[in-house]
Parts: structure tokens; sequence; C-alpha cells
């Protein structure tokens, strides 16, 4: 993200959930600090499902850990809502554990995108451009509902299984030529660029 990036959130309704009154006010004051003027809190799961049933929400922070129904289940919810735009709305799960189970859950139950505790204003900032650009179409079949889950360009699969999506490549594509990049590599590989500009 280039320092001269603005982002104004003043017209976005937000929606934070999360049992943890100084998580809520962390996360509202991270947002607020982004523009957002309208944020509604909520402390659990099932006082988020009413806001979400009374009002237009734009985007959903939640925590995944909570007690009676967690924030997983909430967004899965939130997914098989019957209004588009209720369903389409971007979720953020918040987690202080970032265990493969988690990750998985979090990609499973139709979440955007996964964070770990603690926060930082620049990781939640990027996270909300990454969603606001649009990059992952939503894909909605009788298992899942949510954003396309794939995120690595891996070569296509060995098979194409019921519900394939008739804009997928064909399998001339090919297998992927190497492995991806590590995190590491990219920078190391934009690094010198930027250092010739």
């Amino acid at each position: 993200m280039q320092s001269t990036t603005r982002i104004n959130l003043e017209n976005v309704n937000g929606l934070i959930v999360d049992d943890n009154a100084q998580a809520l006010d962390l996360l509202a004051s991270v947002l607020s600090s982004f523009g957002m003027r309208d944020i509604a809190r909520a402390a659990s799961a099932m006082e988020a499902m009413e806001i979400v049933k009374s009002r237009r929400i734009d985007l959903i922070m939640t925590d995944g850990q909570m007690p009676v129904m967690d924030g997983y289940d909430f967004v899965h919810w939130v997914r098989h809502q019957n209004d588009e735009e209720r369903r389409l709305v971007p979720a953020i799960v918040v987690t202080a554990h970032s265990r493969k189970s988690q990750v998985m859950r979090a990609r499973d139950c139709g979440a955007n995108f996964i964070i770990t505790k603690p926060i930082t204003p620049k990781v939640i900032l990027e996270r909300i451009l990454w969603v606001s650009q649009g990059r992952r179409m939503f894909i909605e079949t009788d298992s899942y509902i949510g954003p396309d889950r794939r995120f690595k360009q891996s070569g296509m699969p060995a098979e194409f299984p019921d519900g394939r999506r008739r804009d997928d490549q064909p399998a001339e594509v090919g297998a992927l030529a190497g492995d991806n990049m590590t995190q590491d590599e990219l920078n190391n590989m934009i690094a010198p660029q930027k250092a010739a500009l």
C-alpha cells in the first residue's frame, strides 16, 4: 500500500461483534480513525443477528471465539440470508488463534478474511482495501456461500467435481510451473526495483 493511498469510510455502515468490551472499543477506535461514523456494536452473535436484520450493514468485523454462538457460525448465518444485500456483506473474522483449523473454519464459513490478534490499524486497513477492491468472486453452491476460497494460482485440479463454474479455465491451461513464491521472496524481488526508481 502506498503512503499516498487514502481511504474514507465515512459512508460505510460497520458492525463489530465481540464479547469483550475493550476489544469493541479498540475496533471502533480503529474504524473511526478511517472516517467510519456509523459503527454498530454487538456483544454477542445473537445481538449482531438482530442488527443485521434491522438495518443496512456494509462491513462486519467479528471475533471468532465467543460463547453460545461464535463468529464463524455468525458469518455462516449471514451468508445464508435470503436477502442478497445481507448475504454479500464483507465479513472479517478477528481471532487470537491462528491454528490451521481456525483458518479453515473462517474460510469455510464464508469470511472474506481472518485477522489475528493483536490487531494493528495497518492490517485492518489493508484487509478493508482488499475487500473493497472486489478481487474475489462470490460463490453460491449447495455446500458453500462466500468469496472464492482459491487464493493461489496452483494449476487446475485433477478432476472437475460437480458444481464447477462455466467461467473456469479449461484443463489445457496446464500444471503449475513451479512452487508459489513466499512473501519474503516477493519482498526481496520488489525491493531492488523500488530502489532503482
